[in-house]
């Protein structure tokens, strides 16, 4: 009798072992297979159906490949569009009932960076500060910046409000950044030591353009960038004052960049004047448009060119240069953004009474919440649902007319227009107007390149290459418009990955999206998550007081202490998977596009055993594939764990449903080693103390 079996996969005639299965074969044959409840070191189940291929014999259908042997004149397809469709499908269903998250919400819907938060949390609370500011930079190379200027999306979403207050998230990274510099840091990782021979030229070296210099130069590219400015920075430096951004810190982060990474930079270079745009192209592999929006928006109304009017961002890049500034002792800004809210409080530090005009209420304002209660704080007085509609000379100063708004009844989108009150007009006096309503990109320097109706270049996908020349790409305020550092700076690291695949020929398609379990918003948590943690109280910033503000631009937000940012740290719920990274369900619902939603209904809640020291077990991330308990019984030779229910209520447990804390498991870590969704892990600290000895 023949130990060998004939079979077809693929198209070609192939010899194997009697007894071999499908997915060992699809092995030999270099062929790689999804698998979720197979482990090589425990019996076949064959639960999960995620690794299915077509038999094309017999009756034919799809089959397991892990459980399913060989046989002669078997024929099989390994890959095919019946056997993608019926992978997904599994996928679906297995998500449909995963209760958990692969990244925290702050990561995921918060930061527009996708920063592992609760990762640098976690570090920093055990006092690793130069691992923390590593991990921040592998998102964002500017921890002490963003965490000064960051509006801090990440809060809103943190879960801790089901507890007591979000984490305090935002100055940690200033923190860490701190505590880093206190050590000898910035510590930015070296680059390759082989160059790739090609060159980028960086245009505008701001948050954008230095990003994506820091992201370039670690893949080993020739960086070349020309700044306008005798500074880098960009609209950090020159559109954000002083009070709120020191200029050391810039010059730190950013000279860490250059000086490190081994940057070239040309200061007072205006493309365009100094260089031009073409030659730039010519002599470069590919090339990259990151200046600012620092061009300001006009109001097209009667007298905003007469002597006196200023806008809001020539006003801060004066102050930012340390040029003589003559505003006077009255002044009107028009605006609800941030740039009208440092105008009107860098007037106030000059000794002039502000006063911002907006033409909608405070609830539309654009400016973070914080920035309007520190310009109240500061004496600025905000007159809300107010437009201007002219300025005239008046006397040696000038005149702003406005008329009162109020809301209309809200449209089909939902939106309330402003609608003027009738017979409302009145007038300010002012000596000085500063205009603040909006910016946008001067793309003049660029000839020849066509932009569209809302002044940016057209891109293909989320590629942030243009449609007008391959060569060239675009981030930061010049992709999406006047926008936050923190999304400039997440543009300029999705565009160096699209530039790397340019320049090495590969298809240019950019970062890959990340696929992420989600359980869903704060309003439809379940409160047994959150019974395990005490309600406690936020760390608050300290803020210099009002009185120390007047006459001089020292920084507002202080600093906190360890002790303080410690505690603060250790708030963090840990939402996100702490095995993420090696997590099989989240790999193969990325390779194939799964759908969380796809088959909503009912679903396992949350429900965790933390009693064992070691062994930590987390059920609603349970997909019942069973290879922990097999692990117990056929590795560990016990019977610790085993399934309780039947169906779809079928669940892992340890014996007579005691905590496991209870159970004679001496945490041999077999059942971690072969869980695909970490429903049954090690404490996180002793993952830490494993990981750096």
């Amino acid at each position: 009798m023949s130990n060998k079996v004939n079979v077809t996969i693929d198209g070609k005639a192939l010899q194997f072992d009697v007894g071999t299965t499908i997915l060992d074969a699809a092995k030999t044959l270099g062929v790689e297979i999804p698998t979720l409840c197979h482990n090589d070191k425990l019996s076949h189940y064959a639960g999960c159906w995620v690794c299915t291929v077509e038999q094309k014999s017999g009756r034919g259908g799809m089959v397991p490949s892990c459980s399913t042997k060989l046989e002669n004149g078997m024929v099989v397809e390994l890959e095919n569009k019946k056997v993608q469709e019926s992978r997904k499908a599994s996928l679906d269903l297995l998500l449909s009932d995963h209760f958990g998250d692969c990244y925290a919400p702050c990561n995921q819907k918060g930061c527009p960076a996708n920063i592992d938060i609760q990762g640098f949390l976690f570090l920093e609370s055990r006092g690793m500060y130069k691992e923390a500011a590593n991990l921040i930079r592998e998102k964002v190379p500017f921890p002490n910046v963003l965490g000064r200027v960051c509006p801090r999306p990440c809060e809103e979403v943190c879960r801790r409000q089901k507890v007591d207050k979000a984490v305090l998230i935002g100055i940690q990274k200033r923190y860490i950044a701190e505590m880093e510099r206190l050590e000898g840091g910035p510590y930015l990782p070296k680059p390759p030591k082989k160059s790739t021979g090609k060159k980028v030229t960086i245009i505008g070296a701001g948050p954008a353009g230095l990003s994506a210099a820091y992201y370039l130069r670690l893949q080993g590219h020739e960086v070349t960038m020309y700044e306008r400015h005798p500074k880098h920075g960009g609209m950090l430096r020159y559109g954000i004052p002083y009070y709120r951004l020191p200029e050391d810190v810039m010059d730190l982060e950013g000279d860490a960049i250059i000086n490190q990474l081994g940057v070239t930079i040309h200061y007072n270079t205006e493309v365009g004047k100094s260089i031009g745009f073409e030659e730039i192209i010519q002599n470069s592999d590919a090339v990259l448009l990151s200046v600012g929006a620092s061009r300001a928006t006009p109001m097209g109304i009667k007298g905003e060119d007469l002597p006196g009017v200023f806008s809001g961002i020539d006003l801060l890049e004066k102050l930012a240069k340390y040029e003589p500034v003559d505003i006077g002792k009255r002044v009107v800004v028009a605006g609800g953004g941030s740039t009208a809210m440092d105008a009107a409080r860098a007037a106030v530090r000059l000794g002039a009474k502000a006063t911002i005009v907006y033409r909608r209420t405070e609830k539309e304002m654009p400016a973070h919440h914080a920035e309007v209660r520190d310009a109240y704080d500061e004496g600025v007085d905000i007159q809300v649902l107010t437009n201007p509609t002219k300025i005239e000379k008046s006397g040696k100063g000038l005149k702003i007319t406005c008329v009162k708004m109020e809301l209309s009844e809200p449209d089909e989108s939902g939106r309330r227009r402003p609608v003027v009150v009738a017979g409302s007009e009145f007038s300010i006096e002012a000596d000085s107007i500063i205009m603040a309503i909006g910016q946008k990109t001067d793309f003049s320097f660029v000839k020849n390149k066509a932009v569209n109706k809302w002044g940016l270049f057209d891109t293909k996908g989320n590629s942030y290459q243009t449609t007008v020349d391959p060569k060239l790409f675009v981030a930061g305020d010049c992709y999406n418009g006047p926008d936050l550092a923190v999304r400039a700076v997440a543009d300029a690291r999705k565009a160096a990955q699209s530039i790397n695949q340019f320049l090495t020929g590969k298809e240019v398609v950019g970062e890959e999206s990340r696929f992420s379990s989600y359980p869903g918003d704060l309003g439809t948590l379940p409160p047994e998550m959150f019974a395990a943690f005490k309600a406690g109280s936020r760390k608050e910033i300290d803020l210099l007081p009002v009185t120390k503000r007047m006459g001089n631009f020292n920084e507002v937000e202080q600093n906190c202490t360890k002790a303080e940012m410690t505690t603060e740290a250790k708030r963090c719920l840990e939402c996100g998977c702490n095995v993420v990274d090696i997590c099989l369900l989240k790999k193969h619902s990325q390779d194939y596009q799964a759908d969380q939603k796809l088959f909503e209904g009912a679903r396992r809640t949350f429900k965790t055993d933390y009693s064992h020291e070691k062994i930590k077990i987390e059920t609603h991330k349970c997909i019942n594939c069973s290879a922990c308990v097999r692990a117990c019984e056929e590795v560990k030779k016990c019977n610790i764990l085993g399934n309780t229910g039947r169906g779809f209520s079928t669940r892992i447990a340890p014996m007579m449903n005691m905590p496991l804390g209870k159970t004679h498991c001496d945490g041999c870590e077999e059942c971690v080693n072969v869980c695909p969704t970490a429903g049954v892990r090690i404490s996180r600290d002793i993952y830490l103390t494993n990981s750096h000895g």
